[in-house]
């Protein structure tokens, strides 16, 4: 048998027409089961209509470190009241300083809780304003003392 009756018929012209037209029915196969499974392609949808947005709450807004100053202050002007009662009352000194730390653990706790966080925001803005001023106040101060 001569060689070419052994190897398979690969790349005739036979075997190339037969891949053509499998691959055509191929092809029209996939186009029908496409336009049998498509569906309508959707409306666009208008976008709902945007509602006011929310009142940010002012405890969120400001800066974070004032309001750390403010309630700093806060505390220890209560633990400065806590240790003049202390005093006045006549307890011995531990009990006064005792007085004095839970006042202002207390104090700096409680300015965390709705009451007091509207006051803290209150003050910290307040504070933010004499610190400009001051600081605008002082610079003209400066000014007019270098200019004399």
């Amino acid at each position: 048998m001569s060689e070419s009756r052994r190897s398979p018929a690969f790349a005739t012209d036979d075997w190339m027409f037969e891949q053509q037209v499998r691959a055509e029915m191929e092809a029209e196969a996939w186009r029908r089961l496409r336009e049998e499974t498509r569906q309508p392609a959707p409306q666009p949808v208008a976008p709902p209509p945007q509602a006011a947005a929310p009142a940010r709450s002012p405890h969120r807004t400001g800066s974070t470190m004032l309001k750390a100053l403010v309630r700093f202050c806060m505390s220890a002007a209560a633990a400065y009241l806590a240790f003049i009662a202390a005093l006045d009352s006549q307890l011995g000194e531990f009990e006064a300083w005792l007085a004095v730390g839970a006042a202002f653990v207390v104090t700096l706790a409680l300015s965390m809780f709705s009451p007091l966080r509207g006051a803290v925001h209150t003050l910290a803005e307040t504070m933010r304003w004499v610190l400009v001023l001051a600081l605008g106040v002082g610079g003209l101060w400066m000014f007019f003392q270098m200019s004399a």
